[in-house]
């Protein structure tokens, strides 16, 4: 146990948290969502991070009744039968989120007191080593654990597909036409997205470990007094280091290369390039938000929904944003200009 740590007041306001959680939690079980996000029980990565937070503050001083609470709770919830047929994919996902939990909890306690970006991507970097022993260890190799989660894939836009047959006939009796054609395009849509992100489970599992520290993060500072460590900042201040950019241009080749087409290098370089796109993606999302403040929760979901439903357009062009203000850093030049020109005083 180290010295106890000074209570300090909660983190106030909840609300836009909640709606994240919500969101985290039931979006992610939406049919688009399911054709290529590889784990929707997202509780399955959410309790256990939030558990390590708990056990991390006890360990800093907090109440032990608190981190016991939790470890029943996530102990609990990971007993519970599988969901779905498919064992190899539940076995998987319970895996990987005891691995990001515990992961996230070793960082917080031996890690400093950083930014939770660099505590929660270095977590994930320590889930991934876990996962490739992991691995290893259960003679699993990598082209199998793809083939799981592709198999999961084509089972729940099955279900889809299922799903969608059965409200055909009530939703063509009211759209002649129409119903046939949305249910078609929306399965064909389906189908691309879990083809797309079969070969890209690595990444897109690191982009939801990251989400659910950022989740956990923020819901442990609203219940506990304890802090571990600096308040999670707004989208508008979201940046990191200049060193990503690399890993975006390393994969980017790795990807261009002719000769590696199709091989395990081209492969780690589209997961490379979609979880550093993605990342950059946030960061442009954080420049927009800061040339156009938008205050209230309403309006933001809203900007939110509109820019999901453009992705097409969005997304590029938020990523383009972030790989430049990696090198002109708008927000950096601004704050010594706003400082400059602070109010004077008059005798």
């Amino acid at each position: 146990m180290t010295g106890v740590a000074a209570p300090v007041p909660r983190e106030q306001g909840w609300m836009r948290v909640v709606l994240a959680t919500a969101a985290f939690l039931l979006l992610a079980r939406a049919p688009g969502a399911r054709a290529f996000l590889p784990v929707v029980e997202t509780f399955l990565l959410l309790f256990p991070v939030l558990t390590a937070c708990f056990v991390a503050g006890w360990v800093n001083g907090g109440p032990a009744s608190l981190a016991i609470v939790w470890v029943l709770m996530t102990a609990a919830l990971f007993a519970l039968p599988a969901s779905s047929g498919n064992e190899s994919y539940h076995d998987l996902a319970r895996a990987w989120g005891l691995l990001v939990g515990g992961a996230f909890g070793v960082v917080c306690l031996v890690g400093g007191r950083g930014p939770l970006f660099s505590r929660a991507l270095n977590a994930a970097g320590l889930a991934l080593v876990g996962a490739v022993i992991f691995a290893g260890s259960a003679a699993l190799s990598l082209g199998a654990m793809e083939q799981v989660f592709a198999q999961e894939f084509a089972s729940r836009n099955a279900a889809t597909a299922s799903t969608l047959a059965r409200w055909l006939p009530a939703v063509g009796s009211v759209f002649p036409g129409a119903g046939e054609w949305a249910a078609t395009r929306s399965l064909a849509l389906s189908q691309a997205s879990s083809a797309f992100a079969a070969p890209l489970v690595p990444s897109l599992l690191v982009l939801e470990a990251l989400a659910a520290c950022a989740l956990a993060w923020s819901l442990y500072h609203r219940l506990s007094r304890t802090r571990l460590g600096p308040a999670l900042s707004s989208l508008r201040a979201f940046t990191f280091g200049h060193g990503l950019v690399w890993a975006l241009v390393a994969g980017g080749a790795l990807m261009a290369v002719p000769a590696l087409r199709g091989s395990g290098a081209a492969i780690l370089g589209a997961n490379m390039v979609a979880l550093v796109g993605a990342l950059f993606a946030l960061r442009g999302a954080g420049v927009a938000a800061w040339f156009i403040p938008i205050r209230r929760t309403a309006a933001q979901c809203a900007s939110c929904v509109a820019a999901l439903a453009l992705a097409p357009v969005t997304v590029p062009a938020a990523v383009g944003l972030g790989v430049a203000d990696n090198w002109l850093d708008w927000r950096g030049l601004a704050r010594p200009a706003a400082a400059g020109a602070g109010p004077t005083s008059t005798d």
